[in-house]
């Protein structure tokens, strides 16, 4: 058997002609045959190499597109991380300078240290704590704020109550001078019960003396408890309701500004008297008798400021009350 070498099908050796596409064999020489061979090798081979060659380019092109698809990946994600770690390093830069602050180092010392010195207090009233001076002037500070709260607060909600009941008369509530003048009263109330203690403690002891500092730390220990009390009073305020269908109720809303107010009274009460017998190691007369003598003058002082200070406070409520009623009665009468 051999093959056309025109289309490549099996034919007889002796055959002069294909059978398949009538090519006459007598025309192939064997040089011929083998360079038509050769052709269609290097047609194939160059066909193949050529196929090759561009499946090459084609992985290669591929190849370069995902190296430049994650370059650009990589890059993104590089710029976005930079960005964030700058994000991070300037909150962290000005948290740092906050923090480097040596004013609010200082504060956040000194607001730490307090509180701490006020849990100890009311764990344990009677105990000596070291600390800072000045600590027991921001608890009587503290005390002074929640109780004119209170007050201000009861008072603003009437004359709320008094404004919403008719719809002649504008009312306004407390100006901040008076808001004002009642903090002071109540800190110069509380400057009585600190000033007759400590010349109590002056007066009624032979030998050694009590220093200002030790007494005033003393006493604020022993009535830091008035903070919750007071906390408690302003809450207690909150509640009172002018609103009430009847008298009955109207004082169940109000009778806990009552007990705590009367609460807090006891407190200061019962510092006043402990600071003097803790404070008077060698007394004159008996410590039972100086606390007494402390608490009847306290009681004397508030008898002659409710007389001669409170007089201006009185007359600035009373004033706004009459002003009120001239203009409710003026605006009442001019509807008929």
């Amino acid at each position: 058997m051999k093959k056309c070498p025109n289309c490549g099908a099996d034919v007889a050796t002796t055959a002069k002609f294909c059978t398949h596409c009538g090519y006459q064999f007598s025309q192939v020489t064997p040089a011929s045959a083998a360079t038509s061979a050769t052709s269609t090798t290097n047609s194939q081979g160059h066909s193949t190499s050529s196929s090759a060659a561009a499946t090459s380019h084609a992985a290669t092109s591929q190849t370069q597109s995902q190296s430049q698809t994650s370059q650009t990946t990589t890059q993104t994600t590089s710029q976005a991380n930079t960005d964030q770690s700058n994000a991070s390093r300037s909150t962290t830069t000005n948290a740092s300078r906050v923090t480097s602050n040596p004013q609010v180092q200082q504060l956040q010392v000194t607001a730490k240290n307090y509180f701490s010195w006020v849990l100890d207090s009311w764990k344990n009233p009677g105990l000596e704590i070291q600390t800072e001076s000045y600590f027991s002037y921001i608890s009587f500070v503290i005390e002074a704020l929640l109780i004119t709260l209170a007050g201000v607060t009861i008072s603003n909600r009437f004359l709320t109550m008094a404004g919403s009941s008719q719809s002649y008369v504008e009312v306004n509530k407390l100006p901040f001078s008076t808001d004002l003048a009642l903090f002071i009263t109540v800190l110069i109330g509380m400057c009585f019960y600190i000033v007759v203690g400590y010349v109590t403690c002056l007066l009624g002891s032979r030998q050694s003396k009590v220093s200002y500092s030790v007494y005033m730390n003393r006493f604020a220990q022993l009535t830091n408890y008035a903070i919750i009390v007071n906390a408690l009073l302003w809450l207690s305020a909150l509640l009172v309701n002018f609103h009430a269908s009847s008298f009955t109720a109207f004082f169940a809303s109000f009778k806990w500004v009552l007990i705590f107010f009367t609460v807090g009274t006891f407190v200061w009460q019962v510092g006043l008297v402990f600071v003097i017998n803790k404070s008077v190691s060698h007394p004159v007369i008996s410590r039972v008798y100086l606390a007494l003598i402390a608490i009847l003058v306290v009681a004397l002082l508030f008898y002659l400021m409710d007389k001669i200070a409170l007089n201006g406070l009185r007359a600035a409520l009373s004033s706004q009350l009459e002003d009120f009623i001239d203009e409710f009665t003026s605006a009442f009468g001019s509807q008929y």
